[in-house]
């Protein structure tokens, strides 16, 4: 976990380099972490539905294929929406992202950047600048790139980053994150061998939907300061609700955002200060949440009564993390407040006890999750699910509300910090509801 200020995002899959590195390097074999931990399997016992478990829409009442079934035998995997991912940058050219036929499941890609006021400047390789005036800077604006590949990640005409824990060629920034966000939400379900006896799948939880996918990483240098800046997490909201809804092709399809960030921890459930960074993601996330498409954000891995300061506005749907050993219990590491009212199962990544789940990795592979930035895009993914079956008619709220009151309830010690009602994701129990 980085120490971070205001403007700087909280990277929520908190792993140290040198677990990167080894990361990296193993999930180009299968599969990652195998070597290093088959020693412990074994050792202590697998939850019951091992090795189901590490399959995240098995954990949410679906199939390890990502499908729900109702009580009427309905099957819904969110075909038919759409859902954007904010995140560094997406190596969308993992083999999650195209479906069964070899169809990309990328419905367009968006990358925005800063050029002044930001230690993490523009990584966007081509883009265009767009006038944005801010309080007291009237000339003020942002780069902006909509091609084919924008999201990827990349150097800007006028800047580079470099990070030593990529073992690709460029060591790119931010390499790896986006995708795995990206394909919790929407990710093919591919077969992972753990060994010569232990099938593993990795599947997103709308796997039927597709995403649209947004840069904002910035950073400059070799290991030097990399983040999202505040101003390009405001203009992507704002590029989603002026520029992508009103895209005939794909804006009516639009569901979710996923921003897995919440910013720097705040305690217990205060208000977002005036003209704030939150308060500034709020605004705008109100406006979307008025027009039917809900804005969801991690609630953090500083084990605080708290979320954070980004996520302090009554417009943003913040996601706690639980176990998977213990579905119900939130995680050490997951911020509560009583804003907090859903959670979903993401686990400490532990392999040997099974207290884990998995995600792609960078361009190909998948690896062993931990961090609420891994819970976030389950909700947000839910959103497809459910509209899939009810339609565009039931407002952000309802959805909400369907989902806390058909879920798993909170329990443990630290359940209480958390909103009254709050409960663990159950898409398939939510399906057999009702929105009201």
């Amino acid at each position: 976990m980085k120490n971070h200020t205001d403007n700087l995002y909280t990277c929520l899959s908190p792993f140290r380099p040198a677990l990167i590195r080894r990361l990296t390097a193993a999930s180009l074999a299968l599969p990652p972490l195998a070597i290093a931990l088959a020693s412990d399997v074994g050792a202590q016992t697998m939850p019951a539905d091992w090795p189901s478990t590490a399959t995240i829409p098995y954990n949410l009442g679906g199939t390890v294929n990502g499908v729900y079934t109702d009580r009427n035998g309905k099957s819904y995997d969110g075909t038919g929406y759409i859902v954007v991912d904010i995140d560094g940058a997406f190596r969308n050219d993992n083999p999650v992202f195209k479906d069964s036929l070899g169809r990309s499941k990328i419905a367009g890609e968006v990358c925005i950047g800063q050029r002044t006021g930001t230690d993490w400047l523009s990584l966007c390789k081509l883009q265009s600048w767009v006038g944005r005036p801010l309080p007291g800077d009237p000339s003020a604006g942002y780069y902006v790139a909509s091609q084919s590949g924008a999201s990827l990640p990349s150097d800007a005409p006028d800047n580079s980053c470099r990070d030593t824990a990529n073992s690709d060629s460029p060591q790119y920034c931010h390499y790896y994150h986006g995708a795995a966000t990206a394909g919790i939400m929407v990710g093919q379900p591919t077969v992972r061998w753990d060994d010569a006896n232990t099938k593993l799948m990795y599947s997103g939880v709308a796997p039927g939907a597709s995403v649209i996918t947004v840069k904002i990483g910035g950073g400059t240098g070799t290991d030097g300061p990399q983040g999202w800046p505040i101003n390009s997490v405001v203009d992507a909201l704002n590029y989603v609700n002026s520029t992508l809804l009103t895209r005939a092709d794909i804006g009516s399809k639009i569901v979710a955002v996923n921003i897995s960030a919440s910013g720097k921890s705040i305690a217990g459930s205060l208000p977002c200060a005036t003209g704030g960074d939150g308060a500034r993601i709020d605004a705008v996330a109100g406006v979307l949440r008025a027009k039917g498409i809900a804005v969801v954000m991690s609630a953090g891995n500083d084990s605080v009564n708290g979320t954070g300061a980004w996520t302090c506005g009554n417009n943003i749907i913040p996601v706690g993390a639980t176990g998977i050993r213990s579905v119900t219990t939130p995680t050490s590491y997951t911020n509560l407040s009583q804003k907090v009212s859903l959670f979903a199962p993401v686990g400490t990544g532990d392999r040997a006890s099974g207290d884990f789940v998995l995600a792609p990795w960078a361009g190909y592979g998948s690896f062993n999750v931990w961090g609420t930035s891994f819970s976030s895009p389950q909700v947000a993914a839910a959103f497809a699910v459910l509209r899939q079956k009810f339609g565009t008619a039931p407002s952000v709220d309802s959805l909400v509300r369907l989902m806390q009151t058909t879920g798993k309830p909170l329990d443990g010690d630290r359940a209480g910090l958390a909103a009254p009602g709050a409960s663990v994701l159950d898409i398939r129990a939510a399906l057999n509801g009702t929105p009201g």
